[in-house]
């Protein structure tokens, strides 16, 4: 009678408890740019998405076989900064997105308090499945003053691609823009596929959720964020040496980000 006692406990706690991808009981030593969930079909992911609250910008196909959605919800509108829109990736493979939470320790600094976007990872694995953490990652501590190595782009060493009025209504072939609580607005952009090559350059392909490349509208300035922070951010794991294969790409987005903007 007791063992039976226990097992009805045992299922009437794991029926009732929400399973996240993480503990945010504590803050983690180590953490990981993207999540990893099993492979399902796109417009699979598209609904289950819809389903749990997330706004679906735009899809848009990377490289070949990698769509990527943009997606929103209001807790990550409410930031105004570059991770109100998040981007998954489906493959085939495996189903990808970017953390919440390694881009809020990115983006908000000393204003970040672990856990803060619960909300949304839970919300992510209840529409995606068992999120696993990628092999992408750094240490938690470095994400609230990021970059590459010393004298490297840190998160407000941004470049301003174009000045003027109504900027946001001037971009060509933009895949999405998404306007925030403080009236910015994010521009998403489609990147070559010469550009886009880099993925494939670095055997990341499958990491094509860092992209479309954003831009920031705030006021009459457009700016990015600079592709060395940038890139380094979403990829941790790659070496100085692979780092040197790619190092036309920072140039090459800022300058088709600029052409972009007429």
């Amino acid at each position: 009678m007791k063992r039976l006692l226990t097992t009805t406990v045992t299922v009437a706690v794991l029926l009732t408890t929400n399973v996240t991808a993480y503990d945010f009981g504590s803050t983690p030593k180590t953490i990981s740019a993207h999540f990893v969930a099993p492979a399902q079909t796109l417009d699979s992911v598209k609904k289950k998405l819809t389903e749990n609250g997330f706004k679906i910008l735009s899809t848009t196909n990377i490289i070949d076989g990698h769509d990527v959605l943009a997606i929103t919800n209001d807790e990550l509108k409410a930031t105004n900064t570059y991770m109100a829109a998040i981007h998954v990736s489906v493959n085939g493979s495996d189903v990808r997105v970017q953390n919440p939470s390694y881009l809020g320790a990115a983006f908000l600094g000393d204003k970040y308090k672990y856990g803060q976007f619960k909300a949304t990872v839970n919300a992510l694995e209840k529409a995606l499945g068992s999120l696993k953490g990628s092999k992408q990652k750094t240490d938690f501590s470095d994400l609230e003053d990021y970059n590459f190595m010393m004298g490297m782009p840190k998160v407000d060493d941004t470049i301003t691609v174009k000045e003027g009025k109504d900027l946001a209504s001037k971009v060509s072939d933009a895949a999405y823009t998404l306007t925030l609580p403080n009236g910015n607005v994010i521009v998403g952009h489609k990147l070559s596929k010469k550009t886009n090559k880099f993925l494939k350059t670095l055997n990341e392909e499958n990491n094509a959720q860092i992209l479309p490349y954003e831009s920031m509208v705030s006021g009459d300035e457009a700016q990015i964020l600079d592709p060395k922070f940038y890139l380094a951010l979403s990829l941790p794991n790659l070496s100085m040496g692979q780092f040197m294969e790619i190092a036309s790409v920072p140039d090459d987005i800022e300058t088709e980000i600029t052409k972009a903007y007429k």
